[in-house]
């Protein structure tokens, strides 16, 4: 598998020398599952592509403490090594997203909070427009309804040039958290496969038609530092909901992994009071 730089126009450089695309981070990747009584309220949170459950704990940790059963589950390719995921894509992660809700609502017997930080954000999204009986409420955290215009750039000559996009990988410099110890913690692969980010472009397009099927309460949550996608996603993401139940928070000093950066306890904050709010 080629690498390239993370910056325009593309050089080639060597894995073997310095990346091994396996994970990186001090934090624990694995998935999430607090059960609580049956038919009190479940969240189910996504990570983001390339990440982990440890994303979106301040969602199932909020949940857990209210008594509700919280889950977060590692998404399809996101196993010990980046090259796990060339052989993934929206569809996997649909299809297992769906599958996790299903369980969880059989197991709760309640209807379910669903949340998700960036790629993340698409599958709630996209269960929230596709199963309005079972999904009370909806967050979105960092949500990648659109990517910044120097990240997104490039993607479309991989995507319409098949099969390079599952032949290269863009080097990481760091994640986007502007906290420094919250960075040094974090778990991603120090690489990105093309593929992946070809797939998050397509998700984008295809949840932006789907927004006015959501009819639930939402909470929309975005670092006003994103540099991966733009703060203005917010309020477009809020603007299409077929719902005006919707909160907005602009978190003043995070950047794309807004729930762990530095305004956590905000966000912490911002969720607790919506999941008491929609949940019974």
């Amino acid at each position: 598998m080629k690498l390239l730089t993370d910056t325009w126009p593309f050089s080639l450089v060597k894995p073997e020398q310095q990346y091994s695309g396996r994970l990186v981070g001090t934090g624990d990747p694995s998935a999430i599952h607090i059960e609580g009584p049956p038919g009190a309220g479940a969240v189910l949170a996504f990570h983001g592509y390339a990440g982990s459950p440890r994303e979106v704990r301040v969602v199932t940790d909020a949940g857990a403490e209210l008594g509700f059963s919280a889950h977060a589950p590692r998404l399809p390719g996101h196993g010990p090594t980046a090259t796990s995921l060339l052989s993934v894509g929206w569809s996997d992660w649909v299809a297992a997203a769906q599958s996790e809700l299903m369980r969880v609502v059989q197991t709760s017997r309640s209807r379910v909070v669903v949340a998700g930080l960036s790629l993340g954000s698409l599958l709630a999204t996209h269960l929230a427009a596709t199963f309005r009986e079972q999904v009370a409420g909806l967050i979105v955290l960092a949500n990648a309804l659109h990517l910044r215009r120097r990240t997104a750039s490039p993607l479309p000559l991989f995507e319409r040039f098949a099969p390079l996009d599952n032949r290269f990988s863009i080097v990481k410099k760091a994640p986007d958290i502007r906290d420094p110890a919250a960075r040094s913690a974090h778990v991603t692969y120090d690489i990105n496969p093309i593929r992946g980010a070809v797939e998050v472009l397509r998700a984008g397009r295809i949840v932006r038609g789907e927004l006015g099927n959501v009819v639930c309460p939402a909470l929309v949550i975005h670092g006003a530092l994103d540099r991966v996608c733009p703060p203005s996603n917010a309020y477009d993401f809020a603007r299409r909901l077929g719902t005006s139940n919707v909160e907005i928070a602009i978190m003043p000093s995070s950047g794309h992994i807004v729930s762990v950066d530095y305004d956590r306890q905000a966000v912490a904050a911002h969720v607790a009071a919506f999941l008491r709010r929609v949940l019974p």
